[in-house]
Order: C-alpha cells, then structure tokens, then sequence
C-alpha cells in the first residue's frame, strides 16, 4: 500500500509538471496529446478568436472543435479536439470543464473569469488577451531555456570529465609509465592520482550530491518565500530571474481580468484570489499576502510591495497608477511589458550562462593542463628513474 501511494505521488508530480491535472479520467493518449499542443496554445487561441470574429459567432466552438477533429484526426490537435468536443457537449458549453486537464489550470480560469467578466460577447476578447499572455510567457521562457542550453552542456561535459578522471585518464597515465615505481611519482601526479582515486571512491556520492544541489535550487524558484527569498531575490540572479518571469505572467492576466469589457469588470479581489490556481508557493504566498491588502482597503500601489517583483517595476508601476489610476496604468504596463522586463530577463539570462559557462570552461581547461603537467613531470621522473 505505501508503495502504491508513493508511486501515485510521483505519478501525481510528474502529471502537475507537466501542466495537467492527474486526478482526471482523462485517457494517457490525451494527456500526452495535451502535453505535446503546450508549444501551440498561443497560435490556438489566436486562431479561435479569429473564426469566431470571422463567422461572427455563427460557428459555434462545438462546430470549430468538430471540425479540427476531422481535419487533423490523429494528429495531436486532432485528438484534443475530439475530447474538446466530447466535453463541450456533455458539460453544457462549460469552458472550464471543457479544458480541464489538456490545458494549463491557469490558462482555464482565466478564459473562463475574462468570458463572465463580459459576457458571451467577450469570448473573443478573452481568447486573444490570453494568447496574448500565453505568447508573452512563452518567449521568456524561451529566452531563459535557449541561453541557457549552451551553459547547460558544458556543465554536464565538466562533471563526465572529472568522472572519466579514475575510469580512463588516470589508469592510463599509470599504464603508460609503468615502469616507474610509485614512490618516484612527482607530487603533480600524487595529487592528481589523490583526487582520481576520491572520485573513484566516492563518484556516487558526488553525482548524488550535484543533481541534490541542482534539484534543490530548482525546488527553492516556487517554493522558498519570506526574508530567505527576499534576500535571494536581491542577490541570487537565477531566484531573481524567476521572480521576473512570474511577475510578466501576473501582471499580464491581472490587466486581462480587469479590463473593463462593456459594463461590466472583474472584481479585484477576484481577479488576484483567481491566479492562486495552479500557482507555486512561492506565487501564493505573494497572492496571499496582496489578498490580506485587498481586503484592508489597500487597491493601490502598495499591492504590489509584497516583492512578487524588483523594486525599479514596483515604482515604475507606482508612478502609473498615481498618473492614470489602477486599470489604466496595469494596461499600459502590459502593453511595454515585452519591452522592458523581456530585455531584463534576456540580460540576466545570459549572464548566468556566461558564468557558468566560463566556469566550465575554465575548470575543464585547468584540469587539462594540470593531467599535460602530470604527463611532462612523470615523463621526466621516468627518465631520471631509468638514468640510476
């Protein structure tokens, strides 16, 4: 039985990772379909708002997702739309019941709070405000993953070198110069033939402990909050990295929830208390604290002090609400949002990459040269060896 639930807590996490919620009934084809279509959702959304601006409204999403269900068939679009289709038509036209769990639970509680905000007439609106979102998320996540590949690598290419160091390199050198005896080492070799045989001892140890150092630091992005993550915020670059790229996704449905569409808009206790679906602890905890301003009376800039973002945005947003008053100003922010905080993200990005890549780069290069000198120095000491 504890096998059983721990194997349904890694089932459970693995599914949340990937943005779909593992308590459906939802078949594994479609999930993974889902998962697939992530990449696309933007384009998807775009295109649903232009048929139904271009048939105004005289195709309803039942007949748009039957259709896609002929046309791309087996496709991954194909399948989603035969389950879209499924679900629309047994749920009642219900939006959220409709993409539970093939889409991003964030991304359903917004297309379904901006569709009441506005009726059935904002449907429109709404698709496109979300992909518009969707598209901007994207592409700083993008950002984030392409300038860091190249770093990536080279940090793996580190740690098989050191490995390597007491399955290949060292046993070599040994073999290579077997003639001389191991009291005759110089102290190059000795240290280096130390270190191989530490790693050789203890290369489990090691390996456990990067991939611990690494998994931890990516478990402290959307889990870590109060005073440890503020000062991580300020002098962490990756905890600060991640805290723009959450602020771009809040910011961005914020101003999409509470923009005012005909007479009517989402209220913003609402529209904050809505984006704790699918959010991290970190996010909640900055929610929760905005929810606690919320309800004190506090709706201006001082909703924004809880560190969710650095201090030059929070005062950039300040001065705007001062100047054009709530919705206005969250409107005007997400309109330059790709401007400024995307320059950001790609700066520091790239930075990180940088560093780290230099790092490797500079490790795997005195590694190198310290084995060339181990190599002259026994070659030497051979020579003195076999001069006796």
């Amino acid at each position: 039985m504890a096998i059983r639930e721990s194997l349904h807590k890694i089932k459970s996490y693995f599914w949340s990772k990937l943005g779909i919620n593992s308590a459906s009934t939802v078949s594994l084809d479609t999930r993974i379909a889902a998962f697939l279509f992530r990449s696309k959702r933007a384009d998807y959304y775009y295109y649903l708002a232009d048929v139904i601006e271009g048939t105004k409204g005289k195709k309803s999403l039942l007949d748009i997702f039957l259709s896609d269900a002929k046309r791309y068939k087996t496709s991954a679009r194909g399948k989603l739309s035969l389950h879209w289709a499924t679900q629309f038509d047994r749920c009642g036209g219900s939006l959220s019941k409709t993409f539970q769990t093939t889409l991003p639970d964030e991304d359903v509680a917004a297309l379904e709070a901006l569709q009441e905000s506005g009726g059935e007439t904002a449907l429109e609106s709404a698709l496109r405000d979300l992909a518009a979102n969707t598209e901007l998320v994207s592409k700083a996540k993008s950002i984030v993953i392409t300038t860091s590949a190249v770093a990536i690598a080279c940090l793996a290419m580190l740690m098989v070198f050191v490995i390597m160091m007491p399955t290949y390199i060292v046993p070599k050198l040994i073999a290579a110069f077997s003639m001389l005896p191991p009291e005759y080492y110089p102290s190059s070799a000795a240290s280096l033939f130390s270190l191989a045989d530490f790693v050789g001892d203890y290369w489990a140890l090691i390996v456990f402990l990067f991939v611990a150092f690494i998994y931890g630091c990516t478990w402290s992005l959307s889990n870590v909050t109060g005073r440890t993550r503020a000062y991580l915020d300020k002098y962490g670059m990756a905890w600060g990295l991640y805290r723009d790229f959450q602020s771009i996704r809040f910011l961005s449905f914020l101003a999409a929830m509470i923009k005012r569409r005909g007479n009517e808009s989402t209220v913003l206790l609402d529209a904050v208390e809505m984006q704790t679906i699918g959010a991290s602890r970190w996010k909640r905890y900055h929610i929760d604290l905005m929810l606690q301003y919320i309800k004190r009376g506090s709706v201006g800039p001082e909703l924004f002090a809880t560190g969710i973002m650095d201090k030059t945005m929070e005062w950039y947003i300040a001065d705007l609400i001062e100047a054009r008053g709530f919705e206005d100003a969250l409107e005007f922010v997400r309109d330059r949002l790709k401007e400024r905080v995307l320059k950001k993200i790609t700066t520091q990005s790239v930075i990180i990459s940088w560093v780290v890549l230099m790092s490797s780069i500079l490790l795997s290069s005195w590694l190198m040269f310290w084995q060339m000198a181990v190599i002259e120095d026994m070659r030497k000491a051979l020579q003195m060896f076999l001069a006796q």
